[in-house]
């Protein structure tokens, strides 16, 4: 049967026959490989063996065809995707993320006690001090972080982070839109009901 529906809603009819998916198969597997019962209970066995072994059956036809139509699913998506460019933009929205978490990284990680390399010489002698190690005396300076990163560049990194954050919010964007668009796909009649469609 044929169903046109965004592609939004696609990914979330997959998802949907893949989570059903995933229950039958465990069933199927419990089913051919692990039913147990006990020794006393000897009668009637042959009909509810045979009536697992019926549901168990069902149920793997139910899977087979539910993996082809999610591969189908997914096979248009693609497809779709590609000409509206959706996989390109998913790249760049990457992209511009992790080029904003490093600038958020460097920003963030400048600490009020980090130390200009031109003051390094100006620091007061009491930051070297005297420690006991086995008895002997040591001389033990304390290490002081420097701040490498200047003004001008941090100011360059928070209107760079600025760009990219607004960057990806547009590309999204984009994407969410793109992915309003509609296209048909053939879903199997013994699948429609655990795809949500029926």
């Amino acid at each position: 049967m044929n169903y046109t529906l965004t592609l939004t809603r696609w990914h979330k009819v997959a998802q949907r026959i893949n989570a059903a998916l995933k229950e039958r198969e465990a069933n199927v597997k419990t089913a051919f490989t692990a039913t147990a019962i006990s020794p006393w209970n000897k009668e009637g066995i042959e009909e509810k063996a045979a009536d697992i072994a019926r549901r168990a059956a069902e149920s793997l036809a139910i899977i087979e065809a539910g993996a082809l139509a999610v591969a189908a699913i997914r096979a248009a998506l693609a497809v779709k995707n590609a000409q509206l460019g959706i996989a390109g933009r998913l790249a760049e929205v990457e992209a511009a993320n992790r080029r904003a978490a490093l600038y958020k990284a460097v920003i963030d990680g400048q600490k009020p006690d980090m130390v200009q390399p031109e003051n390094v010489r100006a620091l007061p002698g009491e930051l070297i001090g005297e420690s006991e190690s086995w008895g002997f005396a040591r001389r033990a300076a304390v290490a002081v972080t420097l701040q490498t990163a200047d003004a001008a560049l941090l100011d360059s990194l928070r209107e760079r982070l600025a760009r990219e954050q607004a960057r990806a919010t547009r590309l999204l964007d984009e994407i969410a839109d793109l992915n309003r668009e509609k296209i048909e796909i053939a879903v199997p009649q013994d699948v429609v009901a655990i795809a949500g469609l029926g």
